[in-house]
């Protein structure tokens, strides 16, 4: 919707590049698609391996300011090693927790979402209503496990990127069914989802603290108390021992005890992780 509309009332604003009419209440305008809207999608009919990008360090440290619950440090960490100021987009902004703490960084948000007061743009995240190559960053926090066709709303995000944009954000994996969640995604469906957008994945994490005992024995779900217990105390332990060889075929290995490469602990956590974290970028 870049430099594309006129105003046509006081509530109402039509957009030059496709000529439909868009509501606007207070400082959100409603671009929701109507269902009668069909967007086709081809893809390629073989099994194909992307690969995953080489073992890296996330950027943890990087961002330092204050965080709130529905929000990430380790990707407002990848936006604050940005230069200022950044077009970002919000996808699925929810209440739009990110939008003082994107700011303050010194760049321009737009949250969007499908519904809710927090969005500054209602979309339908398959048919986003913005020009191709708008925003500069695009994060996002736990949304695409939820969206009916996570390919085709991928392919909308890197449209709407701009060349060398960046996309860092999160998904579930192992995360109990939640929220009407359709698409819960392997590391692996991570690289093949980004990659059939165009999009080049650089970094991949597990998240340390947030591994399938954790998210079992804490979202809602039909668990009892003591198996949540029992959960809690997993995955304690697995936080101690996880880092060292400590399976019997390790012992005529000659690495029993001996601490993990950091690639394979990497790799290990992503199998067991309740969300799965990423940085993407548009060539």
């Amino acid at each position: 919707m870049r430099g594309g509309l006129a105003a046509g009332g006081p509530a109402d604003l039509k957009c030059d590049g496709c000529a439909r009419h868009f509501t606007v209440s207070g400082r959100q305008i409603d671009c929701v698609v109507s269902g009668g809207i069909i967007r086709e999608c081809a893809f390629p009919a073989r099994q194909f391996d992307q690969g995953r990008p080489p073992p890296s360090d996330p950027p943890d440290r990087t961002f330092t300011g204050p965080a709130t619950p529905r929000t990430s440090r380790r990707h407002l960490g990848v936006l604050a090693s940005r230069p200022a100021p950044l077009d970002v987009l919000d996808w699925g902004c929810g209440t739009a927790e990110y939008r003082p703490l994107i700011e303050a960084l010194g760049h321009r948000y737009v949250g969007v979402d499908g519904a809710g007061s927090g969005a500054d743009v209602l979309v339908d995240v398959h048919s986003l209503s913005f020009a191709p190559d708008t925003f500069d960053h695009v994060i996002t926090n736990a949304v695409l496990e939820h969206v009916a066709n996570p390919f085709l709303a991928m392919r909308e995000v890197a449209r709407v990127l701009k060349r060398d944009g960046v996309l860092s954000g999160s998904v579930a994996f192992l995360e109990p069914h939640h929220h009407r969640s359709h698409f819960h995604l392997t590391a692996d469906g991570v690289m093949h989802v980004l990659g059939d957008a165009g999009l080049r994945v650089e970094g991949l994490w597990p998240q340390e603290a947030w591994l399938v005992f954790d998210s079992l024995a804490t979202m809602p779900g039909p668990l009892s108390w003591p198996s949540r217990q029992l959960l809690r105390l997993a995955g304690a332990l697995e936080g101690v021992i996880r880092r060292r060889h400590l399976h019997p075929r390790d012992i005529p290995a000659g690495r029993w005890l001996r601490r993990k490469a950091s690639g394979t602990y990497r790799d290990e956590l992503l199998t067991i992780t309740g969300q799965v974290d990423f940085v993407a970028r548009k060539p």
